[in-house]
């Protein structure tokens, strides 16, 4: 069978299998064409499913939808609905949006072999990039929390927390900002490090300044907690004893981030 004659008959096939795609014949004969010298065993129809999403066929890129990017569910090691959403849409962009005017990344799937490998394996990236700023992220925001402990001058009762009880008291903090959800800590940083107003926070999230301010001070409340429950379960000692303890890890705390902001401000 000649070239032309195995060409007319992958477009056929693909045709067939794939009716709601609408590519143009020339456009998948120049695909084929650059590509099946280095590859005669070519996935075609797969290629011509290619050519009509880089080409932004509606019907190519539905069934693209369909047969592989709503199979990435079940190629991620993630149980977090949230990450899996993030990958999904990321990897849409990634292969179907071109940047500055260029080709979409698909136009340069090369058709050696299935593309729904192809797909599989920019989702795997895409996951471990989002993985890998995740922890970035966490390692960032505790050095930030950390930066808490040290920012404020101590005074005498302070003086007594810091020598007695601040490798714990900062192991604690650790504890509880890792704890925290991503959007609490992101927050955290806006308000007290950042020192973002409050109704510019909330214009970020679709709420008003009240809101945030809520939102806040649930946090400073849930940190605390995790400070006690911490202090508690190492400790062993008095509740009297534990209670005065967390009121000078509450002093700090506020103090701290309210100097911090004042030093953030430009």
């Amino acid at each position: 069978m000649g070239s032309g004659d195995a060409f007319e008959t992958w477009l056929g096939r693909a045709r067939a299998e794939l009716p709601t795609a609408i590519v143009p014949e020339a456009a998948f004969r120049a695909a084929y064409e650059a590509r099946v010298a280095a590859a005669p065993e070519l996935h075609a129809t797969d290629l011509y499913l290619a050519v009509g999403c880089a080409l932004g066929d509606p019907g190519a890129i539905q069934l693209l939808e369909a047969a592989h990017i709503a199979r990435i569910p079940s190629w991620l090691d993630e149980r977090d609905r949230t990450v899996v959403d993030e990958v999904q849409q990321r990897v849409r962009d990634r292969i179907l949006v071109g940047a500055a005017g260029a080709a979409p990344r698909i136009a340069g799937y090369s058709a050696q072999g299935p593309l729904g490998a192809w797909v599989r394996v920019v989702a795997l990236r895409e996951h471990a990039r989002l993985r890998r700023a995740a922890s970035r992220e966490r390692t960032d925001d505790i050095d930030e929390l950390d930066e808490l402990t040290r920012s404020a001058e101590l005074t005498p009762e302070l003086a007594v927390l810091k020598s007695r009880y601040q490798p714990l008291v900062r192991a604690a903090f650790r504890e509880a900002l890792t704890a925290l959800a991503p959007r609490a800590r992101t927050l955290l940083r806006l308000c007290y490090l950042d020192a973002v107003a409050l109704d510019a926070i909330g214009r970020m999230y679709g709420v008003n300044k009240s809101t945030v301010s809520r939102w806040i001070a649930a946090i400073r409340v849930e940190i605390l907690e995790h400070v006690r429950a911490h202090l508690a379960t190492a400790l062993r000692t008095s509740e009297d004893e534990i209670a005065g303890v967390l009121h000078l890890v509450r002093s700090q705390i506020e103090l701290s981030l309210g100097l911090l902001v004042e030093h953030t401000e430009p």
